[in-house]
């Protein structure tokens, strides 16, 4: 589908005839796309006039190549889009490319509900609070939200990472502490493991 669309783009930038635009397509078919072709033009000898327009040849392309259920599971797939593990920008460009593969043609309003509702709860529960008229503004909001968790969860991490590291030298110094020996000895506890230690004073 999508060759199909750079082959027109590309017709639009030069005005062809229709013959030589179904020649410029043949030229690069390949493998079986080639031999089915060839077959086709064969089979046309016997009665049949040729396909002489680029408009009869996708029509003649798409009954074979494109399958009967291709649009049912675009539809499919476009109802059970959510964002998982993707980021908020991969998540709203495959809706949109979906969406443009299936030719979805709908209201503004919703296709907003269709984003929104497929985003991750902790960034659902703060954009579905505004108002909004473009769809680009909620897009650009969710990804300002997706940023701000994300710098949240990094604050947090290095939070207790600080915080693991001083209790872990607090309990080395109590229980490792020995003034009066050549040699001390001591067990102090990281996280559920416990570790042993000894030094020379």
């Amino acid at each position: 589908m999508e060759w199909k669309k750079k082959v027109d783009w590309i017709f639009d930038c030069h005005k062809y005839s229709e013959v030589k635009k179904v020649k410029l397509v043949v030229i690069e078919f390949k493998d079986y796309a080639l031999i089915w072709w060839d077959q086709n033009v064969i089979s046309r000898r016997s009665g049949e006039r040729p396909v002489a327009s680029w408009k009869e040849m996708k029509v003649l392309m798409r009954r074979r190549f494109v399958p009967n259920h291709y649009y049912r599971d675009l539809y499919l797939k476009l109802q059970g889009l959510n964002q998982g593990s993707r980021s908020v920008d991969e998540y709203f460009k495959e809706m949109e490319i979906v969406m443009i593969r299936a030719n979805v043609i709908e209201d503004r309003e919703a296709t907003m509900a269709r984003f929104i509702n497929g985003l991750n709860k902790d960034i659902v529960n703060v954009v579905e609070l505004q108002h909004y008229v473009e769809l680009e503004d909620m897009v650009h909001m969710a990804m300002k939200m997706e940023r701000q968790i994300k710098r949240r969860g990094s604050t947090r991490f290095q939070t207790n990472s600080t915080s693991s590291s001083s209790t872990w030298r607090l309990n080395l110094k109590r229980e490792g502490d020995c003034p009066t020996k050549a040699l001390c000895k001591g067990r102090t506890t990281y996280g559920q493991k416990s570790y042993s230690y000894r030094w020379e004073r």
